[in-house]
């Protein structure tokens, strides 16, 4: 690395201001795309998606401050590692405020909203105040950046970190400036905390290195190497703590055959409109706006590739209006026609837009692991940006070639102006429309990947205070609520907000308040059919209503009796875990499949804890030896409490005349271990040994009829 060239001084390559531009605080088009992109952004911002990485995410930071935890993890990736915690420190001040996730929500529209702004303040600063403002008001209103903008993930706020990273480099390879290389190594580092694929930043960082000597101190790189032992030192623990078992997996990962197709091209054309096939749920709004949308999906691309074509045209021929340049470094050992590129800061910073659109696409068209969408964060807001330049370039071509036909000039600049607005108006009309749609319930909570089915903050914790109400108001000791795969972490942290003492369960289970601790509440989720049935069946309940939810079925909310059971043989349980009641198994039959159910007296109490469950897994094992297993888990047990366990039998099969049952307890716990003075927090769970329990005759399994 050349640390010192001899250059111009800084002011010479820097962007002259035009005359009479003013300070960009005092421009109509600021306050405009501030007004955009925050109405888009926090429009009914309590129906954020709350999903379980949503709420893992909130979790750990609310977590960390309230229990006193350093965070060295985040969630975990798509591919099995475990994400650095980065976004959890962003969150933590929010966290320590208030424990209402949608607070985090609106740090993630603040975030994506100052990269809105930040967007007009870099174009506009380097390329004229019309490119900036097309390209801010197209990345306000874009429909896919919009979707991400609205919900907690790591990825989501990467927007403005990638606008100040470029931003930085610019500082170094177009004004010149020193001290440049600090700040893009520690955004550089805050970058990949957010996502792993940021590293493909490196093209246009190494390139900058490239293009700016002269620029480099090594105080500077000493102190970036500083703050980022820092910032990842609680990651690099966590790392050496399981002997960087990540690493072990990205290099099995790199290892995969890796094959070349079009996914790149595909997420690049959704990022710059999703508005394609119409949606298939009737009520839509965007659904009836398609037809007239749908143009944006050829036409943004096709705007794309013009502002590439721009970008390489002014690279080789440079308006001679441009900003002045250096002098050619002739001492240097390169290339003439690279001297001469170094010594235009104006195509040197073209060249660096290039590359950061250009290198990371090129690299993912080869890849082993199928891409998602947030690997092309990186690239954001880069096409807009493109877009910008290729209109404002448009517009000042045309003034010069019509230079002597004033009144023609003029009509072809209105028009095609006219047309940029005509874009972003249409683009803000969908954009509004499917925040309209999420909002409103205008869409199928199944189409949601990889969740079973999707879930909204404000259903959950609607939901949430209506049981809770329900139990104030009647004078009820208790809340029972049913979870499943698509809301068991989301309810796990918003139930610790409520008054009344709640169990939550797995809703392929039933439990049931002690009979002699009277009526209690129980909410059931909207898909937990099972549940509903076995409820009829072991309890006396009284639906009380049905809590709306957007996008699917409603939560059905019932006042629970249980009715009291006689006593049955004491040799038919396991001491201290469960009784077995009714000493039989009772035949069931649910959605035209037969069922063996066993009822249960829960002997052991357990109250909440942190991210703490208890699990009772049932086997039983019929006479042709086929074992089938049911298992429940609970967030706390209430000595008396009933457990209702259901074994699905196969199609056709008879019922046996006997079974061997036998239980399996065990707890499962957060992975949060001591290492010295640090009490770290991972996203990580561990379990208590599972084996079978002896039953009270000393045998590790019971017989019933």
């Amino acid at each position: 690395m050349v640390l010192k060239v001899h250059t111009t001084p800084a002011d010479t390559t820097a962007p002259k201001k035009k005359a009479g531009m003013l300070p960009w605080w005092l421009c109509w088009e600021t306050y405009l795309i501030l007004l955009v992109a925050g109405s888009l952004r926090f429009y009914k911002i309590n129906t954020t998606e709350f999903d379980q990485d949503q709420a893992m995410l909130f979790r750990l930071a609310h977590d960390a401050v309230a229990h006193g935890l350093l965070p060295v993890t985040s969630n975990a990736a798509s591919i099995g590692i475990s994400n650095p915690p980065g976004v959890i420190y962003l969150f933590m001040p929010v966290a320590l405020l208030t424990a209402n996730p949608m607070w985090g929500a609106v740090l993630v529209g603040l975030f994506t909203t100052i990269a809105a702004l930040l967007t007009y303040l870099f174009t506009r600063h380097y390329y004229g105040r019309m490119a900036g403002t097309i390209a801010a008001l197209l990345y306000a209103t874009a429909a896919e950046p919009l979707n991400y903008a609205r919900f907690i993930w790591q990825p989501n706020l990467m927007p403005p970190f990638v606008v100040l990273f470029i931003f930085t480099l610019f500082i170094g390879v177009v004004e010149r400036r020193k001290g440049w290389l600090l700040p893009a190594l520690v955004l550089f580092g805050i970058l990949y905390q957010m996502h792993p694929t940021t590293v493909l930043l490196a093209f246009p960082f190494i390139l900058a290195l490239l293009l700016s000597p002269g620029t480099l101190r090594w105080r500077d790189l000493f102190i970036a190497i500083v703050i980022l032992l820092v910032l990842f030192f609680p990651y690099l623990l966590w790392e050496y703590v399981t002997k960087f078992a990540d690493l072990r997996t990205l290099f099995t990962l790199s290892k995969q055959h890796a094959k070349l197709d079009s996914q790149v091209f595909s997420f690049y054309q959704l990022f710059l409109s999703p508005f394609g096939t119409p949606p298939t749920y009737p009520t839509s709004v965007v659904r009836r706006l398609v037809p007239y949308l749908s143009w944006l999906k050829t036409v943004l691309p096709m705007l794309v590739i013009g502002g590439l074509l721009t970008t390489l045209l002014l690279l080789i021929k440079p308006p001679a209006n441009r900003w002045q340049r250096s002098v050619e470094p002739t001492h240097l050992p390169w290339p003439r026609w690279l001297r001469a590129l170094w010594a235009d800061p104006y195509r040197c910073g073209l060249l660096v837009l290039l590359i950061w659109q250009i290198g990371p696409v090129l690299v993912l068209l080869r890849h082993s692991v199928d891409l998602h969408a947030q690997y092309f964060f990186l690239l954001m807001p880069g096409p807009f940006i493109f877009i910008g330049l290729f209109f404002s370039s448009l517009v000042r071509w045309i003034g010069h070639l019509l230079r002597n036909l004033p009144s023609l000039a003029a009509i072809l600049q209105a028009e095609f102006t006219a047309f940029a607005v005509i874009l972003i108006l249409t683009q803000f009309v969908g954009s509004a429309a499917a925040v309209y749609d999420t909002s409103h319930g205008n869409f199928s909570d199944r189409a949601f990947q990889p969740y079973p089915y999707h879930n909204d903050l404000q259903s959950l914790t609607g939901a949430l205070h209506q049981a809770d109400q329900l139990a104030q108001q009647q004078h009820l000791n208790h809340v029972y609520i049913t979870s499943d795969a698509a809301t068991e972490t989301a309810l796990n942290y918003l139930v610790a907000q409520m008054h009344t003492p709640t169990t939550l369960f797995s809703a392929n289970c039933l439990v049931l308040p002690n009979p002699d601790a009277g009526p209690a509440v129980m909410l059931v989720g909207p898909y937990d059919d099972l549940t509903n049935a076995l409820l009829s069946h072991f309890a006396e309940a009284t639906l009380v209503g049905h809590l709306p939810r957007l996008g699917g079925p409603p939560f059905s909310l019932y006042i629970v009796r249980t009715p009291a059971r006689s006593q049955t043989n004491p040799q038919e349980s396991f001491p201290q875990y469960a009784q077995l009641l009714n000493g039989t198994l009772i035949p069931f039959t649910f959605q035209h499949q037969f069922h063996l159910t066993a009822l249960w007296s829960i002997l052991r109490s357990a109250a909440p804890a942190l991210r703490t469950s208890y699990n009772y897994q049932i086997r039983a094992t019929l006479p042709d030896k086929q074992t089938h297993i049911a298992q429940c888990g609970l967030t706390s047990l209430r000595q008396g409490d009933q457990l209702v366990t259901a074994f699905g039998m196969p199609s056709g099969a008879a019922q046996p005349t006997e079974v061997t049952l036998q239980m399996v307890y065990f707890v499962q716990t957060p992975v949060n271990p001591t290492y010295g003075p640090f009490h770290l927090e991972t996203d990580s769970e561990q379990s208590t040994p599972w084996y079978p329990r002896p039953s009270a005759t000393g045998k590790l399994s019971i017989t019933v009829p």
